[in-house]
């Protein structure tokens, strides 16, 4: 432990000193201005960049394009702190974790709206088609103290695509293993307002995904489709109607990795919908959402449909009520209340319950310094409740440096399946929870961005399978979950933007140390380093994109390690005229073995050939 401090203070010196190279290299008399984002994800309503006090990232529809993903996963990988775990390809098993911490201490929020499983506890990010949505911010650290439940590591806000009125696209696109998309969106106007409505429907013959001893020996596709709809109407100059509903449908082909003749393919089927009405007043604003979710998936034997089905349903309702005031210059309150019900399919001894949850959030500006505060409460049924909190100081130096801080709790709520799993349930476990520590500095100046983070990460009550003390009626031990677990991590996130010689650079780096505290041993699936750098250019009507990622090595368990890898992709897009638009992509282009989990192959090198005609 003695040398871990050592370790991160070197990172530090060094990513300060990067924030300064491409300060020295731009040139003084530059005047581009890089554009405010605004982000909703830190406290429900819109903020500047320059307004939060936690690190958010933010991944726009222009960049999206250039990326040319065929998962969620492969937009957020090129973020800092974000790592990805696939089991196969784009339309197989993912887990995404922020920071070092699990795949379910992940929230995820589609169009102001919760989803994922209430069973397994994490979200299906293979059901999601990429080419539906406009924007997604990623919040780092925890943000239980607005948003409730699971928010452990970080939040990821998926917004879908909205566009104006007359404005309309379609594309194609085919590649590697038989895959193939179709997409199209439009903008409606009615009245003082509009809608949008967007289908994209993909599908792929895949590859063999597993190289277990008993795996089968088949190729494992995908298909999905995707619909969705998003409108506002203004109703009265301050009263305005929003609503969005999105449903997506597939098949997903697996291996039986155990070759026991089990299920080895899944039909999914989610929905959201959400209807709302926000007043907009000179000091008030104020928002109120009816919603509910379904997160749906079967599985089953694909030469035999009947053969080991096994079904698994969450449906939420929510309903949320948050509101902002600004009570004077520089003085800004917010709060709400938040009330949900999820109810499971299953023989459960409990298959619903209800969680009310309210919340208050006061943020004060004194010229320099920006404080904020955060305090929530959260009632779950037939579980402990929960007070979480946030405390955030940020100073500006000047017009480019500025220095913040953050503290906070969070909690994650037992999955259905810990409690209420028929003969092995445990419905006395406790909310695993945490408490995090954040420094950042920030530099902006022209076309220059830049942070560096330094984080820490303590996990309690995480938990695991365990013995119970007794026996069953053969001899052997009887295994429940239970609380037994503790996790420590700390970690540097390094993040940065500029332009140099006519070329756009980025660069992320996270430097992770994790320890499991029962078994002093680092967190199986992190690996100490992880960097992304890409590189794009724009020459007359060609864009060009390069994109490197290095995973390093990944704990394993039992003294294991998963080996480090390389990954470049390139990219290259042409306008044929102002509508007409030519894409060509090239994943892995070394074809390097890639593996997250053991045993599971990536797809190796693929091509992808799109072409999409739009009025934007």
């Amino acid at each position: 432990m003695g040398t871990k401090p050592s370790k991160i203070a070197l990172l530090i010196s060094g990513v300060f000193s990067l924030t300064a190279l491409p300060t020295m290299a731009a040139e003084s008399n530059q005047s581009v201005t890089i554009d405010d984002i605004i982000t909703v994800t830190g406290t429900r309503f819109d903020r500047t960049s320059d307004q939060q006090l936690t690190v958010i990232n933010t991944i726009e529809r222009e960049e999206i394009e250039r990326l040319n993903p065929k998962s969620v996963a492969d937009v957020l990988e090129a973020l800092p702190g974000v790592s990805v775990a696939r089991n196969g390809g784009a339309g197989q098993n993912t887990s995404i974790s922020l920071r070092g911490t699990n795949s379910s201490h992940v929230l995820v929020i589609i169009d102001g709206v919760k989803v994922g499983s209430a069973t397994l506890g994490s979200v299906s990010f293979n059901s999601l088609s990429p080419e539906s949505i406009e924007r997604i911010e990623v919040l780092k650290g925890p943000r239980a103290s607005v948003w409730g439940s699971d928010a452990i590591g970080g939040v990821i806000q998926i917004f879908t695509r909205q566009l104006k009125n007359d404005e309309w696209y379609v594309g194609a696109e085919y590649g590697s293993n038989d895959y193939i998309r179709g997409s199209a969106g439009v903008g409606m106007e009615h009245g003082e307002g509009s809608s949008t409505l967007s289908v994209n429907r993909e599908q792929s013959n895949g590859y063999d995904v597993y190289q277990g001893v008993d795996a089968e020996n088949d190729d494992d596709g995908y298909s999905r489709t995707s619909i969705t709809l998003k409108g506002s109407q203004a109703l009265t100059q301050q009263w305005q109607a929003l609503w969005s509903g999105q449903y997506d449908k597939g098949n997903t082909q697996y291996d039986d990795k155990y070759g026991s003749g089990g299920a080895d393919e899944s039909d999914f089927a989610n929905y959201i919908w959400n209807l709302g009405t926000q007043y907009s007043g000179e000091k008030l604003t104020s928002k109120l959402s009816v919603n509910q979710s379904r997160d749906y998936n079967e599985n089953f034997r694909g030469d035999n449909k009947d053969l080991a089905i096994a079904e698994f349903e969450t449906m939420r309702k929510q309903v949320s009520w948050s509101n902002q005031y600004l009570v004077a210059d520089g003085l800004n309150l917010n709060g709400g209340l938040d009330w949900s019900n999820e109810a499971v399919l299953g023989d459960y001894a409990q298959d619903e319950r209800d969680t009310l949850g309210a919340y208050i959030l006061i943020a004060k500006q004194w010229q320099q310094l920006l404080a904020e505060v955060a305090v929530r409460y959260d009632d779950v049924e037939s579980i402990e409740s929960e007070t979480t909190y946030n405390v955030s100081l940020a100073y500006q130096f000047d017009a480019h440096w500025r220095l913040s801080t953050t503290t906070g709790t969070a909690f994650k709520v037992p999955t259905f399946n810990d409690l209420y799993w028929p003969d092995s349930g445990n419905p006395d476990l406790l909310s695993e929870t945490s408490t995090s520590y954040d420094l950042t500095l920030n530099y902006s100046r022209n076309t220059v961005s830049a942070y560096v983070s330094v984080f820490k990460n303590d996990i309690d009550n995480l938990i695991a399978w365990a013995p119970t003390g007794e026996i069953d009626d053969d001899g052997w031990d009887i295994w429940k979950p239970a609380n037994v677990n503790n996790a420590e991590i700390s970690g540097v996130e390094f993040f940065t933007k500029f332009s140099l010689f006519g070329l756009e650079h980025q660069f992320a780096y996270t430097y992770l140390d994790t320890e499991d505290k029962v078994t002093e041993e680092s967190l199986i699936g992190r690996s100490e380093n992880e960097f992304n750098y890409s590189l794009s250019y724009q020459w007359q009507d060609f864009d060009l994109l390069a994109s490197y990622h290095y995973q390093g090595k990944r704990y394993a368990g039992y003294e294991q390690y998963l080996d480090a890898y390389h990954q470049l992709d390139l990219g290259v897009g042409y306008k044929v005229s102002d509508n007409w638009q030519l894409r060509l992509k090239a994943n892995n282009v070394f074809d390097e073995d890639i593996v997250s989990v053991t045993n599971y192959n990536s797809p190796g090198r693929e091509l992808f050939f799109s072409v999409s005609y739009s009025v934007l």
